[in-house]
């Protein structure tokens, strides 16, 4: 069985990280994401100053089906959460499962300093616990 209090991030977060411009419409976004089989891309920071964001399919899926958009069309700075709740990489599992227990959040970036280095998500977690049944 999986020990999740020796386990860290960094054991299994994803390295390959999948960012988007805070400028691009939903509809890009929308099409951009389905093409790169991603459900929460990182928004990156303007600067030092700044902190990183997300979005996920949710949040565009909120917005096209209960707002209206004539001719505003709402881009992605204008929805993602900010800031994103973000882990270090050594972090336990179960400290970071509790995080996403008590935020509700299903993906985290993984950031160390001021870099970002990763992506957990509760499937992450799942799958490393599945392979370990047994």
């Amino acid at each position: 069985m999986i020990d999740i209090k020796k386990l860290r991030v960094r054991d299994l977060m994803q390295t390959s990280i999948q960012t988007i411009e805070r400028t691009a419409t939903l509809a890009e976004a929308a099409r951009w994401m389905a093409e790169n089989n991603c459900a929460s891309p990182v928004v990156l920071p303007l600067d030092d100053s700044d902190a990183y964001g997300i979005v996920t399919r949710k949040d565009i899926l909120n917005i096209m089906v209960m707002e209206v958009h004539d001719d505003f069309v709402t881009q992605i700075g204008d929805i993602m959460t900010k800031p994103a709740i973000t882990v270090g990489p050594a972090l336990s599992l179960e400290n970071c499962l509790l995080l996403m227990r008590s935020t509700g959040t299903r993906r985290l970036p993984v950031v160390e300093g001021d870099k970002l280095v990763g992506m957990i998500s509760n499937t992450d977690i799942f799958n490393r616990l599945v392979s370990e049944l047994d």
